[in-house]
């Protein structure tokens, strides 16, 4: 499955610093299976990087995950508040969004 990245979060998940991917479980990434394969796409250079699906784990509200995993792991800064995470989680989908798919994380 292809799924694009902002470049930043490519660099972190190249170097396996990030080893969290979030998505909205919608019907696209709802067939995400463990030993799937995801090739990640930097939407800033083109270059692909391929990785297997290792663990499936699902989420009603981004809040819910953000106390689960954290930091480093999901992209954000070490230090980044809950609160900031949501908000920049946000950025990108909308709370429309979140109620009606739930959130999927997949980790590599």
């Amino acid at each position: 499955m292809l799924m694009g990245l902002n470049h930043d979060q490519f660099l972190l998940v190249k170097q396996g610093v990030k080893t969290i991917e979030i998505r909205l479980n919608d019907p696209k990434r709802s067939l995400l299976k463990i030993g799937s394969s995801i090739t990640f796409k930097d939407l800033k250079t083109q270059k692909e990087l391929s990785v297997s699906v290792n663990k499936i784990y699902k989420f009603k509200t981004f809040s819910a995950l953000y106390q689960r995993f954290y930091g480093l792991e999901v992209g954000s800064a070490a230090d980044d508040s809950l609160e900031t995470m949501i908000n920049d989680t946000y950025a990108i989908y909308s709370p429309e969004q979140e109620k009606k798919y739930g959130v999927l994380v997949v980790s590599a």
